[in-house]
């Protein structure tokens, strides 16, 4: 008889969190991990953890937000976990009955988990790092699909074969070239009605070479779509939509650009918690995306190491990128400019044959706008900074062609917000005024928001006149921002 997996711990965490369904249910009852358990000797519960799960000591790692190096000491005896809050954290990742570890029982066993937005669910990194390792660590990764919007569309085919592949790739590269020219928000509904019709394809039979290239041109449907409504700001949605584009990666691992396309999907997530932490107007940040952000790009890192195919040298360039923006978000100065170095140093070694094609955006504008933006960032905390955003960011927007008319949209209100920190009003005003102009040219709901807290930032410079004038001018392209 298994003993029921209740505690002093979040209900909904111990539900969805656990691994439950690689653990044997009596692994807990075992006299040993018992035992081991009771001493709070992680070190026994990790080595049966691993072994049933057939996990490496770093992705059980990345699952429960500690290095390789401290799960490696605390298996070897050489160190201890002691914290009440990280001995939470590990029995509500790995499912451990909290009584065992000490905690009150809960008088509630089912631990029922009540549907809850994505955007609000606790335990989201859990099930997303679940997602990026493999679909049997989390029960509700199975049902993923039947949780993304729209009908289901009728099964009309019983195989698949290389044409259909084929078909499904140049959707996607079409919808990818349509948000960068246009932003998301015309299309955002067919992506949606395309992603179902893509599903109902998962039973048809076909070969293995089929099957693998399947579910990554599913993938990567679902990725591009998830973009697609993030910027129509539709963040629930566009965060089922890459989880479940995650698992997809992972069924479909032998392919060669699998791993690039996790690493891809996880930027994506990225770039989301650094919108919704509003660094426009950070007085309405919400603090937990500055750590969400940085634990996602370490769980992009451990992807692309821990996979068994490569990472593309343009995509790993661009991590460090974004991971030298988290840093920045955090202020941490010598952190960032290292990832900084980095990133030059991996954009230097990109070449065709180790780049894909849904790595087409990021161009030399967009290499420059990611150094623009981590000096940015870095601002908040040091404003010494804002004018080292300025050049980075300037030869962006200057260097966007129309094909890349929604990337200069999204970076004009950033750069016009550098200049206003760095106290140089003239730029500012006209930059503003250009960023409106670019943000109604385009189909982007969450460009509308960037403006807008651009707006908020800018009221606090408006007793200079120019500044005034600007928010004068950009007013009439925030209606729908709100």
């Amino acid at each position: 008889m298994s003993v029921p997996a209740t505690g002093n711990l979040c209900a909904s965490c111990l539900r969805a969190a656990g691994l439950s369904q690689p653990i044997p249910p009596n692994l807990y009852n075992d006299p040993t991990i018992r035992n081991a358990l009771a001493r709070y000797d992680f070190g026994t519960v990790f080595v049966a953890v691993r072994k049933k799960a057939g996990l490496s000591q770093m992705q059980l790692g990345a699952l429960l937000d500690l290095s390789q190096s401290r799960i490696s000491a605390v298996e070897r005896g050489e160190r201890n976990i002691g914290h009440i809050k990280l001995v939470a954290r590990i029995a509500a990742r790995l499912s451990i009955p909290a009584h065992l570890l000490g905690f009150t029982p809960e008088l509630d066993g089912t631990l029922a988990r009540e549907e809850v937005s994505w955007m609000d669910r606790r335990d989201f990194l859990i099930l997303a790092t679940a997602a990026t390792l493999g679909s049997s660590l989390h029960p509700e990764l199975a049902r993923l699909g039947n949780a993304l919007p729209g009908e289901a569309a009728p099964v009309t085919r019983t195989s698949l074969g290389a044409a259909d592949i084929d078909a499904i790739e140049a959707i996607s590269a079409a919808f990818r070239r349509w948000d960068m020219a246009h932003g998301g928000g015309l299309c955002r509904m067919a992506a949606l009605a395309q992603v179902q019709q893509v599903r109902a394809l998962e039973t048809a039979s076909c070969s293995e070479e089929i099957r693998i290239r399947y579910w990554i041109a599913a993938a990567e449907l679902a990725a591009i779509t998830g973009w697609l409504c993030c910027d129509a700001e539709d963040h629930d949605t566009a965060r089922r939509l890459w989880t479940y584009a995650l698992d997809l990666t992972h069924r479909g691992q032998a392919d060669p650009r699998s791993t690039d396309l996790a690493v891809s999907i996880l930027l994506d997530m990225i770039h989301q918690s650094r919108h919704l932490w509003h660094p426009l107007n950070v007085r309405h940040g919400d603090d937990q995306r500055r750590k969400e952000a940085l634990s996602l790009a370490n769980l992009a890192a451990t992807t692309a190491s821990t996979r068994k195919h490569p990472v593309g040298a343009i995509t790993a360039g661009f991590l460090s990128d974004e991971t030298a923006s988290c840093w920045a978000l955090l202020g941490e100065t010598e952190q960032m400019r290292r990832a900084l170095g980095t990133a030059q140093e991996q954009y230097t070694a990109s070449n065709a044959d180790n780049t894909h094609s849904w790595t087409s955006y990021i161009t030399p504008a967009e290499i420059s706008a990611g150094v623009g933006t981590a000096y940015f960032l870095l601002s908040l905390t040091d404003p010494a900074a804002a004018s080292a955003a300025i050049d980075p960011l300037t030869t962006a927007v200057n260097s966007h062609t129309p094909e890349h008319a929604h990337s200069r949209a999204s970076q004009l209100p950033t750069l016009t917000a550098a200049c206003l920190r760095a106290g140089d009003y003239e730029a500012a005003a006209a930059y503003g005024r250009e960023a409106a102009v670019a943000v109604n040219s385009v189909s982007s709901q969450r460009c509308r928001t960037r403006l807008r807290d651009l707006d908020a930032l800018a009221a606090h410079y408006d007793r200079n006149p120019q500044i005034a004038d600007m928010r004068e001018a950009i007013r009439p392209a925030l209606v729908g921002a709100g």
